[in-house]
């Protein structure tokens, strides 16, 4: 599961890192990652796309 939210000049993306499949795709468009972090009992992934 992909969780998105944007801003003027930016996207930012979550996902679950054990999401391989999410991760290979937010890479290939451009996503760069900012920080993992623990949220819904697994270790999350969020990037920005600017």
């Amino acid at each position: 599961m992909l969780c998105c939210s944007t801003g003027p000049g930016w996207v930012s993306l979550a996902a679950r890192t054990a999401n391989v499949l999410s991760l290979r795709l937010a890479g290939k468009l451009g996503f760069t990652e900012v920080e993992r972090f623990e949220e819904w009992g697994g270790e999350q992934w969020k990037g920005t796309w600017a």
